[in-house]
């Protein structure tokens, strides 16, 4: 067996990217942490971190993570199935979830978790299309995307799509597309990402013109900063129907491709061995979603 306290320090310094910020982490001297994780190469006969700035883990150091989080939540479910009254300490769970569903339905789940439980949320925010893997690294224990990695221990449960409008202001529409949304047009003006893994405003423009387009592009890491853009007048972009539709209600934005949209499907996924709280947490999840996004199209 390996030691807990060995794994401890492991998932401490990759976590927090640091032996310095885990030996904070774990009321630890920092030498006291680097022997640990040490010991632990030594045991498995392999290098488990890089050690950079910042520390960054090996495949097998990932291995060795996820090996960890599921003997915490075996650990977990057994204190809840012998004693349940007398946890009276928080609990951590860790998502990877997508800006755009942290923006619109995300918080109500999150509502209804934490007055459930005593539940901390470690939050890791990327795009959709790639959330999936910090679940099969180990770093999280659900992950809400729109890729659902396929390997052996997950379950998978879906929760609907999440549609997505090309939207502008009408100024910005009048100086750039003044004869329509064409595919001269679209390639002409400036377009924004969220970032670059981003590739949602190209997916429509290959869906809506049957080939590649490349529009000068402005990224904006920021959901905030990235409809801010937009509002301004300074690029169009892709935007959630949720998001979207207050504006152009009032006439702030107009939609360039009236009755086309794109639809992204999105599933939770988690490791199938999970504690009764994790499952509780995933029920809400799952159900909170569903009561937002869209029916999947058949």
């Amino acid at each position: 067996m390996l030691d807990a306290k060995h794994l401890q320090a492991l998932a401490a310094v990759i976590t927090e990217q640091s032996f310095e910020k885990a030996a904070r982490a774990l009321f630890l001297t920092q030498s006291a942490v680097s022997q640990r994780v040490r010991q632990l190469e030594e045991r498995v006969g392999q290098m488990l971190v890089v050690r950079s700035a910042p520390v960054r883990p090996t495949p097998a150091g990932m291995a060795v993570l996820r090996h960890f989080r599921q003997l915490s939540m075996l650990e977990l479910s057994l204190f809840e199935e012998l004693a349940p009254e007398r946890s009276d300490d928080f609990v951590t769970v860790s998502l990877a979830v997508n800006a755009d569903s942290l923006d619109t339905w995300f918080l109500a789940g999150a509502r209804e978790i934490l007055a459930e439980a005593k539940v901390l949320l470690d939050l890791v925010v990327d795009d959709q299309s790639v959330t999936h893997a910090y679940l099969r690294s180990g770093e999280v224990q659900g992950a809400i995307t729109s890729t659902p990695a396929n390997f052996q221990g997950l379950a998978t449960r879906d929760l609907g799509d999440m549609e997505y409008l090309c939207v502008a202001t009408p100024d910005f529409r009048a100086r750039h597309c003044p004869d329509g949304f064409s595919l001269e047009a679209a390639g002409r003006a400036p377009m924004v990402m969220f970032s670059h893994k981003d590739a949602l405003q190209h997916e429509f423009l290959q869906q809506r013109f049957g080939r590649e387009v490349s529009p000068p592009v402005h990224v904006m890491p920021s959901n905030i900063g990235f409809q801010g853009l937009i509002l301004q007048g300074g690029a169009f972009g892709m935007v959630s129907r949720n998001l979207a539709e207050p504006h152009l209600k009032n006439g702030e934005l107009v939609d360039l491709a009236p009755g086309e949209s794109l639809r992204v499907p999105h599933y939770y996924q988690c490791w199938s061995l999970q504690s009764a709280l994790s499952e509780r947490v995933g029920d809400i999840i799952v159900r909170t979603a569903r009561a937002h996004l869209a029916p999947r199209s058949p």
